[in-house]
C-alpha cells in the first residue's frame, strides 16, 4: 500500500484545499477583543466624568465614609473647630487671595442685579416654598410638620462657602456671589425671622451680639487678609497657584459636608426613609422651577449684551441657595424644646448638599454658556467697533 506522500496528485490537491481555523476559535477571539475594548471605554468614560465633576466625586465620596463612620467626622476631628471655623476661614481667605480687588468693587455696584438676587432667594423662593406646603399638606403627602420645615428652610439665606464656590466653578463672578451672601446673610438676621412669622405665624429672636461677630471673624477677616497677602505678593496680577488654591478650596467645603453629614448619621433625625424621598423629590421640583424662573428673569432684565453673560451664571447659583451653618442654630432658637425638631431641620438637611449636588451637575454646562457667550460678545463688539470706524471715515 502506498501512502498519500508518495502520491504527488493527491499531495497537489491536499496543498490547494484551504483549510481556515476553526469558526468558534475566531468567535471567541473577536468576542474577547470587543469585551476588552468596552471595557477600555467604560474607564475611559468614568475618568472624563470624574474628571469633570471631581467636586461631586470628592462629595459623594466623603457622605459614604461619613455613613460607614460617622465617628470620625462629627467626633475625633473636633467639627466644631475644624469644619465651624478652621475650614471657612480657609474657603474665605483663599477667595480673597484669588480674588481682584478692583472686581468686589465693581461688584458693589451692581445695585439692580444684587437688588433681583436678594428678592428672589428670600421672596420668590419662600412663596413657592410655601405654596408647595400647603398642597402637600392639603393632600397629605407629608407630615405639616415637614412642610413647615419646608417653609423654615426657604426663609433662611444664602449660603456663603458653596454659593462662592459654585459660582467660581461656572465661570461666574466670585466677588458678587461674595457680596450677595454675605448681605444676605447679615439682612437674614432679621428678614428670615420676619418671613417665618408671616408664613407660620411664629415669633422669633435671633442674638444679633453673636452672630454678627461670627460673620466679622468666619468672613471678613480671612477675606481682607487674603486680598492684603494678594495685593503685596501678585502687585494685583493674576497668580498662577490659583487652580491648587481652588483645590484647597474646594476640599475645606467638602470636609465641611463631611463633618455635617457624620453629625446626622450619628445623631440621627428621627424621620424614615420615606420623609427623605418624599422630600429631595419635592425640593428637586421646586429647585428646578425656581432655576427655569430665574433663568428666564435674567435674560428679560439683564439682557445681552448689556450685562455680561458671568452675571447670569452667578445669579442662578445664588438665587437658590441656603445656608445650613446659620439655619441650623436659627431653626434650633425657635423650636429648641419642640419634639418635631428633626422634621423641622430636615428639609434643610435635604436642601444644602442636594444644591451643591445640582450645582455641581450643571457647573459645566453654565461654564459652557458663559464661554460661548462671552466669545460672541466679543466678537459683536469687535463688529460693532469696525461699524463704527467705517462710518467714521465715510464721513471723513
Amino acid at each position: 500500500m502506498k501512502h498519500h506522500d508518495d502520491n504527488p496528485i493527491v499531495n497537489d490537491e491536499i496543498d490547494d484545499l484551504d483549510i481556515d481555523e476553526p469558526t468558534g476559535c475566531q468567535s471567541f477571539e473577536s468576542a474577547h477583543e470587543t469585551i476588552i475594548q468596552v471595557g477600555s471605554d467604560i474607564r475611559q468614560e468614568i475618568s472624563i466624568a470624574l474628571i469633570s465633576n471631581t467636586l461631586l466625586a470628592a462629595m459623594t465620596m466623603s457622605v459614604i465614609v461619613a455613613w460607614l463612620y460617622p465617628k470620625l467626622g462629627a467626633v475625633y476631628v473636633q467639627p466644631e473647630i475644624s469644619a465651624s471655623w478652621v475650614a471657612v476661614v480657609i474657603i474665605f481667605f483663599v477667595s480673597g487671595l484669588t480674588m481682584d480687588t478692583a472686581s468686589i468693587f465693581r461688584a458693589g455696584k451692581k445695585c439692580k442685579l444684587n437688588t433681583f438676587i436678594q428678592l428672589f432667594n428670600f421672596v420668590f423662593v419662600s412663596a413657592v416654598c410655601h405654596l408647595f406646603s400647603l398642597l402637600l399638606v392639603q393632600y397629605e403627602v407629608i407630615p405639616n410638620s415637614l412642610a413647615k420645615g419646608l417653609v423654615i428652610c426657604s426663609c433662611l439665606p444664602q449660603s456663603i462657602c458653596s454659593a462662592v464656590v459654585l459660582t467660581k466653578s461656572a465661570g461666574g463672578c466670585p466677588a458678587t456671589a461674595m457680596i450677595n451672601a454675605v448681605f444676605s446673610n447679615l439682612a437674614g438676621i432679621i428678614l428670615s425671622p420676619i418671613l417665618i412669622f408671616c408664613y407660620l405665624g411664629v415669633s422669633s429672636h435671633v442674638d444679633k451680639s453673636s452672630v454678627i461677630p461670627m460673620l466679622l471673624l468666619k468672613v471678613a477677616l480671612p477675606l481682607l487678609v487674603g486680598q492684603l497677602v494678594h495685593y503685596f505678593i501678585s502687585g494685583g496680577t493674576k497668580s498662577k497657584y490659583d487652580h491648587p488654591l481652588n483645590v484647597i478650596q474646594e476640599g475645606a467645603m467638602v470636609f465641611i459636608i463631611f463633618s455635617t453629614f457624620s453629625q446626622l448619621f450619628l445623631k440621627g433625625t428621627g424621620t424614615t426613609l420615606l420623609d427623605v424621598a418624599v422630600m429631595i423629590a419635592v425640593q428637586v421640583v421646586i429647585m428646578i422651577i425656581s432655576m427655569a424662573w430665574v433663568c428666564m428673569l435674567l435674560r428679560i432684565l439683564f439682557p445681552l449684551p448689556k450685562s455680561e453673560p458671568k452675571f447670569h451664571a452667578t445669579g442662578l447659583f445664588l438665587s437658590i441657595s441656603k445656608t445650613m451653618p446659620m439655619g441650623i442654630p436659627l431653626i434650633n432658637a425657635l423650636y429648641k424644646d419642640h419634639p418635631n425638631l428633626a422634621l423641622f431641620t430636615l428639609p434643610l438637611l435635604v436642601w444644602y448638599p442636594l444644591t451643591i449636588v445640582m450645582g455641581i451637575l450643571i457647573a459645566p454646562r453654565v461654564s459652557e454658556y458663559v464661554r460661548n457667550e462671552e466669545t460672541a460678545l466679543r466678537k459683536w463688539q469687535d463688529e460693532k467697533q469696525q461699524a463704527e470706524m467705517m462710518d467714521y471715515h465715510q464721513v471723513v
